[in-house]
């Protein structure tokens, strides 16, 4: 019980962290789903398979470490469950032999498919191409 109270302060922390940085202007506007799919082209068609099969080779550049820092955050936090919990968070239930490459390549073919909604947050679609793939309890529509 103590720990679930450990998780909840830090995260109201981080949480009350987060609002006095966008309270002081100190962080930009967040990525669109049209600037972060440009910053995931670079890193798709960039990465290369290794001898190691958990392991991927990437160019050095501010694109994919932009694109796999951000998806890496994703990945952790579309898997989180609270105590209790039948389901993650965010109501997803992605299998752990998904790759980082392969949610990328996902959010990819989902924004290209709804260039509509390419000045959302890169977050939301992201969120919302993971959902409609990995779906819970239900029909699961992994790795189309």
């Amino acid at each position: 019980m103590h720990y679930r109270w450990q998780h909840i302060a830090a995260l109201l922390l981080t949480c009350a962290a987060f609002h006095l940085l966008l309270a002081s202007g100190a962080l930009a506007e967040p990525y669109t789903a049209e600037e972060m799919a440009s910053e995931c082209r670079a890193l798709l068609a960039s990465a290369k398979e290794t001898a190691d099969p958990d392991a991927v080779e990437l160019e050095n550049t501010f694109s994919t470490g932009a694109c796999w820092g951000a998806f890496l955050s994703i990945q952790q936090f579309v898997t989180l469950k609270t105590d209790g919990a039948k389901s993650p968070m965010f109501h997803a239930c992605v299998p752990g032999d998904v790759t980082l490459v392969q949610l990328i390549q996902l959010f990819a073919s989902y924004t290209k498919a709804h260039r509509e909604r390419d000045s959302e947050p890169f977050t939301v679609m992201a969120l919302a191409a993971i959902r409609e793939a990995f779906q819970c309890g239900g029909k699961m529509n992994s790795r189309r």
